[in-house]
């Protein structure tokens, strides 16, 4: 009787370490990120891009942004072209400018957020624009686009 509590109490602790171990990896994973970057055309005078995070992970995935700054975005001219620092205004619609300390951000699996851009007062020609995480999610994106 002594030896089969024994061999009892032996698969119980062998279970539970590996239910521990188990659970303890799956909030380990890295986010699986997939970002997307879709030109929307211009509308009201105005370029309008949407920027997308998507989890295609199986698990939650925690995003932590420092600063409210969700996303780095920078916009070249492709016709060798200097552009005047000021002249083209970017509106991140989606983000809180007045959240300073930044956000933890949760997405379920096959969850997604969405940030949108609006690009005004830029000079006809050719250009790229560049975006991606700030906190180094999913990517770089990059899309060419025309003014006319």
């Amino acid at each position: 009787m002594k030896r089969f509590f024994i061999i009892v109490m032996g698969l119980l602790i062998i279970g539970w370490g590996f239910v521990l171990f188990f659970n303890d990896s799956q909030k380990q994973e890295d986010p699986k990120i997939f970002t997307q970057l879709e030109d929307k055309g211009t509308v009201d005078g105005k370029r309008e891009f949407i920027f997308t995070l998507t989890n295609v992970g199986e698990f939650e995935a925690e995003l932590e942004f420092l600063t409210w700054l969700e996303y780095n975005v920078a916009i070249e001219n492709l016709d060798n072209q200097e552009i005047p620092y000021g002249e083209i205004i970017i509106e991140d619609l989606d983000l809180n400018e007045s959240n300073n300390e930044g956000r933890l951000l949760e997405l379920e699996p096959n969850q997604k957020i969405e940030y949108r851009l609006l690009i005004s007062k830029i000079p006809k020609g050719n250009y790229e624009i560049t975006i991606s995480s700030a906190a180094g999610y999913g990517g770089i994106q990059k899309q060419e686009f025309t003014v006319d």
